[in-house]
């Protein structure tokens, strides 16, 4: 089920005084490069496929409606199962649009139009090639030579009736003098959508902001529009906040993976995009599903989700402060599940299925005992609290609720 944040009215948000912001329509909002990107991590099991289609039907669950779903070109067996994942995003009636990826290579490309052609449904071949310095100077590459392939790749797509979208690789290190000379290029051959990429986790939120509307204005001042794509890499822990900028900055798509899996340090985690979207603007996706998908993802490639992972651990809404405990316990008094889910936590967690978690331990004080009492149906007693908190300042770690439900049994 769809849900919507509504904030109660003791609740204030700074960004409602800033009402310049870019609004993308939410349908096309997220691009799930999981099973692309995101399974080439090397901590992940390569899941079979009908791991794959479990995650395609995960991601529309949730709300996402563009995919990437997969490398045709890696082997005559990969391209095989993209065809039969396709095949299935078709049979099964999903709203989705799919893509796969490939190197501006007539090899990749070949392999793309294929798996449309033989699948008989659209796709986009997100078609990608590096255009920094350093990957030039490193690959022997001139930026003519770029131009060609950009050339030569379009075409080949445009004669199989297949989408081609441009993928930038490394963007955010290339120079806007390198960055022109192929935005021009892709304007003289009509390409209307255009990925730039932090390939390796390199840009600030100063610096993705500058890139995206440099290259918005870029086709604006030669009357062309292309659609921008955001593809971010956590190596310096920013690939959130650089999307959700490249997002009020102009960009119409932006890339990430369940969980944020990926090579070297990840990629945008796309849940917490969907979190961050949903609360500070109501947008229409199912936390619930997100939640189910991320559990997903993490059993079938064998991984854990960290206990503190935000909005999706196991520990991020379970608090042992006497204080937090205290709030909390007022709030669920004055009878409201609203004031309980945002008095000591950002992430209402009702809305991803789960709820607050009152913790005793040698933080904790006699509200903690008294909301485990209540929640769990018994009276708080003087007693009962005390002797409680003496076993919780003897621990050294939170009580169980076995420990707990001993001590009660034995004054009741």
């Amino acid at each position: 089920m769809t849900q919507t944040m509504r904030y109660p009215d003791e609740l204030f948000d700074w960004s409602s005084l800033d009402p310049a912001e870019h609004r993308t329509p939410v349908d096309y909002l997220f691009f799930d490069e999981t099973l692309r990107d995101g399974i080439q991590a090397p901590y992940v099991l390569n899941p079979p496929l009908e791991a794959k289609m479990q995650f395609v039907d995960h991601m529309v669950r949730s709300g996402i409606r563009a995919a990437d779903l997969g490398f045709p070109g890696a082997s005559p067996a990969a391209k095989q199962e993209c065809i039969e994942i396709m095949r299935y995003v078709r049979d099964s009636g999903h709203h989705l649009i799919t893509a796969f990826a490939g190197r501006t290579h007539p090899t990749d490309i070949a392999a793309i139009c294929d798996v449309a052609h033989e699948a008989q449904a659209a796709v986009e071949a997100y078609a990608f090639v590096g255009v920094s310095p350093i990957r030039q100077h490193v690959e022997d590459w001139s930026v003519d030579s770029v131009v060609e392939r950009l050339r030569d790749s379009a075409l080949q797509c445009r004669r199989a009736n297949v989408a081609f979208v441009l993928v930038l690789e490394d963007t955010t290190r290339c120079t806007p003098e390198v960055l022109g000379e192929i935005y021009a290029a892709a304007a003289d051959l009509g390409v209307d959508r255009i990925t730039v990429c932090d390939t390796v986790g390199a840009a600030s939120p100063a610096s993705t902001r500058a890139l995206v509307r440099w290259s918005i204005e870029f086709f604006e001042s030669r009357s062309c529009r292309a659609q921008f794509d955001w593809h971010g890499h956590n190596d310096r822990g920013l690939a959130l906040i650089n999307a959700l900028v490249a997002l009020e900055a102009g960009c119409d798509r932006v890339h990430g993976t369940a969980l944020g899996i990926g090579e070297r340090a990840g990629n945008t985690a796309i849940d917490q995009l969907i979190v961050n979207r949903s609360l500070q603007h109501g947008e229409q996706f199912d936390l619930e599903a997100v939640r189910t998908y991320g559990e997903c993802v993490a059993t079938m490639l064998g991984i854990e989700i960290p206990a503190n992972y935000p909005a999706l651990g196991n520990d991020v809404f379970k608090t042992s402060a006497g204080v937090h405990a205290s709030a909390i316990l007022k709030a669920a008094n004055k009878g409201k599940r609203v004031l309980m889910d945002n008095v000591y936590s950002s992430v209402p967690a009702s809305l991803l299925g789960r709820h607050q978690e009152v913790l005793i331990d040698r933080a904790s004080g006699a509200s903690n005992v008294q909301y485990w009492l209540s929640v769990n149906g018994y009276s708080a007693s003087d007693d009962v609290i005390r002797d409680v908190l003496t076993l919780a300042k003897a621990a050294d770690r939170p009580l169980t609720d076995e420990q707990i439900g001993r001590i009660v049994a034995q004054k009741h």
